[in-house]
């Protein structure tokens, strides 16, 4: 984890203009292409897509950074080499939980420890999943039923959380599948959403 000086460089005045809103989140939404025939032969699609999101999302430095507040009191960004990720899990009752799924760019070893990590989200009571507390992580939610256009996801209010959501839908006729992205204005701009959306669909085309 490195820190970073939100005063110096390019992006120092975005920073300190959207850190001043009382809603600083945005989200962009956009079709990536999908070869799901080949994911879903080569370790499900589902655990392929969760897995090309958290690898192509630790490409993007920005999507790896956070608020801080340092030791003098004043604004500060950490970046962390990598991020892990939570997701929504289906259960049986027809709610959900969160599972935990650490990040491993060995996509192989990734998707054989998924069944485990699923059987352990939705076999544990409540909601709160393994690494509360921590913001070294993507919030990820599937909607599979639908294609999606939009979202809008439930904030708690918290103007400094600058955990990025990555929510995707049902993969269309047309093998594509929208994603959408929600970031702290703070730290992400349009710029890098495309970055990573590149990232990704070089990873499930």
């Amino acid at each position: 984890m490195k820190w970073i000086d939100p005063k110096q460089g390019p992006r120092a005045d975005l920073f300190h203009h959207f850190r001043g809103y009382a809603q600083p989140a945005f989200t962009l939404c956009a079709p990536v292409r999908v070869d799901g025939e080949r994911l879903k032969a080569d370790g499900g699609l589902f655990g392929g897509l969760l897995w090309a999101i958290l690898d192509a999302a630790q490409t993007v430095p920005e999507l790896r950074q956070r608020l801080r507040v340092d030791a003098q009191g004043a604004a500060a960004i950490v970046e962390y080499a990598q991020v892990d990720c939570t997701c929504t899990v289906g259960r049986p009752d027809g709610s959900f939980a969160f599972g935990s799924f650490p990040y491993d760019a060995d996509r192989g070893r990734f998707l054989a420890d998924l069944p485990a990590r699923i059987h352990a989200a939705v076999s544990r009571p409540g909601l709160e999943a393994a690494g509360a507390g921590r913001d070294d992580l993507l919030y990820l939610s599937c909607v599979p039923w639908m294609e999606i256009s939009a979202v809008q996801h439930a904030w708690a209010g918290d103007a400094d959380d600058s955990v990025p959501r990555i929510l995707w839908g049902r993969v269309g006729a047309d093998q594509r599948v929208t994603v959408c992205v929600t970031a702290h204005h703070s730290l992400v701009d349009g710029l890098h959403i495309a970055r990573f959306l590149s990232a990704l669909e070089a990873r499930t085309a």
